[in-house]
């Protein structure tokens, strides 16, 4: 006994004159969505901080009756606990009670103290005990105690163990869930693996707490009579893995200091997500297997994937995002890094510099065959639209080719407008991968990009203009909540609005029956605008549209560059898969809210001009009314389109006088080949005089091999560039339409036939 005084002596002598050390507590981050909503909880120990406020009284009553019923009148050592558990140890030839109070347990897990029954250890675990109770009240360590200890199934901390055990908040339990939760301390991994074993330790709570005069005997009669229900272990903890991942990987990069404290630091991520539309989206490419073929498996991956990202185009918050099928089987977040041609869903960026040139959307341009320098092996290079034919033969303007997606009209303007210039304004719309500049497949998506880039470049023509720049996170706070990085949206004025609207109501088209719209199958109820994209052999499609209020690109592929095909065994195309994701997705993200259309800028003017329409062997002029820039719009005359070169050279091709409404008698034009102004076809004059258009690749600059689809280990796939594109209705780029519901499936607009006008 005098020994025993005398080292209690000792203890309380060196704790008046050791500090106590601070603990360092790890807590769990937790991200949240852009409504507060949780979506994750990135921990080593899954843990948050209560404060005292939160604490129910009813827990903190059952966890004292349950673990040291006398905890308010000892002093960090409770004598007859200590006497009462080594009598029962005796009478048990085994130790099968303890006498530490919560004190002591809270010394030994908030300092991390060994469970090696040794001198050191023992005197270490006094020391901290007798210098937390000198340094806190008794409430306090309580609250300390229930915001460290372990309730098994990955929760420290009683905040945690609320959600994981009953999902709700901890200021919300009942009292016999409290009980049920100070019952988890004594086996925190068994008692919830066996119910009737936990509710027998909870009902013992109830009952001792009754007994120490903490609640009525009436009251725990009926919290015992209540059933014990926990939530399920394997819900899963984290939601959107794809975007928690990224947010992740954008933290390390925005605020690099935080993310070595990531997973201890007990920070509150709060994202830009909407945990809806995100649900919309997985349930959306969920829809794979239904619409694609099964493709085997490439390095234990199952093919082909999918990717879905979606913004807000006013903004550049992110709202959804998935990066494959599983997360758990497929880590790679193809949204952002996985880089693949985007065939014809690279078109706008063309038609947006051919509009922004102030070329009207009624300037003609015959698809027909034509050759440009610049071949494989020397040879010219051809482009083709998909279909037998490969070619309209009649005259497509700006609007009737975008809705066809037509391959041999775009090159020709590519031709026109030069690469570099496109890539250029690629570039600034948003388009952050390399672009070539030397070749005009450009125009056919032989450049690799991501889908967040399409998406973010996409959002600048449904944001009239003004480019942003994708964010997903709002703030991080710390865990008192103070702000440690905060992130604002970014925009700039990249182009006119009135560019950017025109550009948008084209693209309105290709949801449009009228126009045989390569999308006409896809409408979603409200305004949208939209670009399907099918790669060579249909190893890449894609979908990327937008309205005034979300931007979505989806890309369908697999990572072996194997082409995709529909459960029939035919070609997938953008519109037959990809589209139908988007459609599912775009529907159900925008369920509820309010259709918006594009206002119109002021410097947008609807006029009647003349067109050529057409077949080439029977090209007319035909009036209809279209928008134009304003001080931009054709003069008031048929005759004007011939003085334009390029016309001219297209008649001349066709050896063929256009027919048609014409505003004056042409008394001297009888047709061809007397019509004045055109030369036969091998002497036709280019835009500057020469025998062919300027602004072709030069000779040799596509060598053999180039633009072909690799693998991801850099081996070219035969055939693999750009190709014929996206092939169209009516034998233009993209396949039209897919195989479609019978309900809402479009009939083919024919085969090589003329474009029928609006």
């Amino acid at each position: 006994m005098v020994a025993l005084a005398l080292a209690g002596a000792g203890v309380v002598a060196f704790a008046a004159v050791t500090p106590l050390p601070k603990p360092d507590v790890p807590q769990a981050t937790v991200i949240y969505d852009s409504q507060g909503r949780v979506v994750a909880s990135l921990y080593r120990q899954n843990r948050q901080l209560a404060r005292p406020e939160e604490i129910p009284e009813s827990l903190r009553q059952a966890v004292v009756a349950a673990e040291d019923a006398r905890f308010y009148r000892h002093h960090g050592f409770d004598p007859v606990a200590i006497g009462r558990a080594a009598l029962h140890n005796l009478e048990a030839g085994r130790i099968v009670e303890g006498g530490s109070s919560i004190t002591q347990q809270l010394a030994r897990t908030l300092y991390d103290l060994s469970l090696e029954r040794t001198f050191g250890r023992k005197f270490r675990e006094a020391l901290l005990t007798v210098k937390l109770e000198t340094r806190y009240s008794k409430d306090e360590i309580l609250t300390m105690y229930l915001n460290q200890v372990y309730f098994g199934r990955g929760a420290y901390g009683a905040k945690v163990a609320a959600r994981e055990y009953f999902g709700k908040p901890l200021d919300q339990l009942t009292l016999a869930e409290s009980a049920t939760l100070a019952a988890f301390i004594r086996g925190p991994e068994i008692y919830w693996r066996q119910p009737e074993r936990a509710k027998g330790r909870r009902d013992w709570v109830l009952s001792r707490m009754a007994e120490l005069g903490m609640i009525t005997p009436e009251q725990a009669r009926r919290a015992q009579a209540q059933p014990l229900v926990l939530r399920p272990p394997d819900e899963p903890d984290t939601r959107a893995p794809y975007f928690v991942d990224y947010v992740r990987d954008r933290l390390g990069a925005e605020v690099p200091e935080l993310a070595g404290q990531l997973y201890t630091g007990g920070f509150r991520i709060y994202t830009t997500l909407d945990l809806d539309m995100q649900q919309a989206a997985e349930a959306a490419v969920a829809r794979l297997d239904e619409l694609v073929a099964p493709l085997g498996a490439y390095r234990g991956v199952p093919q082909p994937q999918v990717a879905l990202v979606a913004l807000d185009p006013a903004t550049g918050a992110i709202r959804a995002m998935v990066g494959g099928r599983d997360f758990a089987t497929t880590p790679l977040n193809r949204a952002v890094q996985a880089r693949r041609q985007p065939g014809s869903a690279f078109k706008p960026f063309l038609y947006t510099a051919v509009l922004a040139a102030a070329e009207p959307i009624t300037s003609p341009v015959a698809c027909r065959l034509r050759q440009y320098p610049g071949g494989e092996r020397g040879e010219p290079y051809t482009p083709r639209d998909y279909g037998r034919d490969g070619y309209h033969n009649a005259f497509l303007d700006i609007r009737q080719a975008v809705a066809i997606s037509d391959n041999v009209v775009a090159v020709e303007w590519m031709n026109r407008m030069k690469p570099s210039r496109v890539a250029a304004l690629a570039r600034r719309m948003g388009i952050t991968s390399p672009l070539t500049t030397q070749h005009l497949t450009l125009a056919l998506g032989e450049s690799e990009v991501t889908p967040l880039e399409l998406a973010r470049g996409y959002a600048t023509l449904a944001n009239l203009g003004q480019r942003v720049d994708p964010f997903a996170i709002l703030r991080v706070e710390d865990r008192d909540g103070t702000v440690l990085f905060r992130q604002a949206p970014r925009l700039e004025r990249v182009l006119a609005p009135e560019v950017a609207w025109l550009v948008t109501d084209v693209l309105k088209s290709v949801f449009d029956p009228a126009y045989g719209g390569t999308g006409r199958a896809l409408a979603i109820g409200r305004p949208a605008a939209g670009k399907t994209g099918t790669t060579d052999a249909s190893r890449d499609v894609w979908f990327v549209g937008y309205t005034p209020d979300l931007v979505a690109a989806v890309w369908v592929g697999s990572d072996d560059f194997q082409p995709v095909l529909l459960p029939g065994g035919a070609g997938a195309t953008g519109s037959s898969t990809a589209g139908r994701i988007w459609q599912a997705f775009m529907r159900a993200a925008l369920d509820g809210r309010p259709a918006r259309d594009w206002a119109r800028p002021d410097g947008v003017v609807r006029a009647s001009a003349c067109t050529l329409t057409g077949s080439l062997d029977d090209p007319r002029f035909q009036w209809r009314e279209e928008w134009f820039l304003a001080g931009h719009v054709p003069p008031p005359n048929c005759l004007a389109l011939l003085q334009d070169p390029y016309v001219r050279e297209d008649l001349a091709a066709a050896g063929r006088a256009p027919r048609g409404l014409l505003p004056v008698p042409l008394p001297s034009l009888p047709g061809l080949p007397g019509l004045p102004g055109l030369m036969p076809p091998e002497t036709a004059p280019g835009p500057d005089g020469g025998a062919n258009p300027e602004g072709g690749a030069a000779p040799g600059d596509l060598e053999p091999g180039e633009g072909q689809s690799r693998d991801q280990d850099g081996r070219a796939v035969p055939g693999g560039g750009a190709g014929p594109g996206d092939g169209g209705a009516g034998g233009g780029g993209d396949p039209g339409g897919g195989r479609d519901d019978a309900a809402e499936a479009a009939p083919d607009a024919g085969d090589a036939s003329p474009i029928p006008p609006p």
